[in-house]
């Protein structure tokens, strides 16, 4: 029961809401191999030494699905791997974070430990495609059910890796009790390449020829300012990852975890504030945030304050290494918390 724990909750939280859901997940029971239909991904009986241990369905035409393999060495020596395709029906920046950071969320849930999901970053590609992805190899102390003790804690090696598949979704979620961190990375690598990443990516391409619709958060809403220097903000990302970004990697995702494309916005942001600052009136909240950001910015600490804002989950290698100096920092210039609001999101809609 307890093992497929972490199994279900990943599941609830991600943040696509799909159609036909069965109102619990099923294990499809079946023995031979099976193949994902809509995308093509055959997951075999046994594959590379793992024999497959359970094919969840989350939905009535079995698009959204959640696949265990194990390989049990000894008794107390398992690996488990468990690799989660689903379809999108939208796309936004911000969906690497969010799914990465609940999942730790979900984690914490699951231990009697602290559990530090680091985040790593990397990319597959070939001629017509490229997915960039957000990945961790940690340690976890993971709950299981026991008899005597009720819950029992043991410690695993861990990977977790979420992937820009356009259209889809795709995950590598792998716990074991005696693998390496080079060994559970070499595993990540073969699951991508076997159970074809790319193709997945390459079934449900973003629609790149439109441009992406802009979500602001309520909080801007409050005056005129605010909600066209947000906007401006938005567009400027946009023409960030335009003019920066591969054709071939715009078709995955926003591959939003490149710091310049936000320096870019604020900075834009900025400049649109200063230059129409007369034009309105403000609602001193409005005056408070450009304020906080003018000094965040005029003292050089802008991605500092995006590194804090997006909790880490952003592509500064200097960013944990400067975290404690920019808090001192915000107490010496007396910078509030507001600054970390996120304002808005570019998204697509898919269906």
């Amino acid at each position: 029961m307890f093992k497929k724990y972490l199994l279900i909750i990943f599941t609830l939280l991600i943040t696509s809401v799909f159609s036909q859901q069965r109102v619990q997940p099923i294990d499809l029971l079946i023995k031979e191999d099976y193949t994902h239909t809509s995308s093509s991904v055959i997951f075999p009986a046994l594959w590379s030494g793992f024999q497959r241990e359970a094919l969840y369905s989350y939905d009535l035409k079995n698009n959204h699905l959640a696949v265990s393999y194990v390989q049990q060495k000894t008794k107390r020596n398992k690996t488990t791997l468990t690799i989660y395709i689903y379809p999108k029906k939208s796309v936004d920046n911000q969906l690497l974070r969010d799914e990465f950071s609940a999942y730790g969320y979900a984690l914490n849930q699951n231990s009697d430990k602290g559990t530090d999901l680091k985040p790593s970053f990397g990319s597959a590609s070939n001629n017509d495609i490229k997915v960039n992805y957000i990945y961790s190899i940690f340690n976890h102390s993971m709950g299981e059910r026991d008899f005597f003790k009720g819950v029992k804690y043991t410690e695993k090696k861990a990977l977790l890796a979420i992937y820009e598949c356009g259209g889809w979704g795709f995950k590598i979620r792998v716990s074991s009790d005696d693998m390496t961190q080079d060994q559970l990375a070499e595993l990540k690598d073969k699951a991508e390449s076997y159970f074809g990443l790319l193709n997945i990516a390459a079934k449900k391409p973003l629609p790149i020829n439109k441009i992406p619709d802009i979500v602001l958060s309520p909080v801007v809403k409050r005056d005129s300012m605010m909600i066209n220097s947000t906007i401006r903000a938005a567009q400027a990302k946009i023409e960030w990852l335009a003019t920066h970004l591969e054709k071939k990697e715009l078709l995955t995702g926003f591959n939003d975890m490149k710091i310049d494309s936000e320096v870019f916005a604020i900075e834009k942001m900025i400049e649109f504030y200063k230059t129409h600052e007369k034009d309105w009136p403000m609602h001193e909240d409005t005056n408070k945030y450009f304020d906080e950001m003018i000094r965040i910015t005029d003292n050089g600490r802008i991605k500092d304050h995006i590194y804090e804002k997006y909790n880490g989950l952003i592509n500064y290698d200097e960013g944990a290494a400067k975290k404690d100096s920019y808090i001192q920092f915000k107490i010496d210039k007396n910078i509030s918390e507001n600054t970390n609001e996120i304002l808005y999101k570019l998204y697509y809609k898919l269906e």
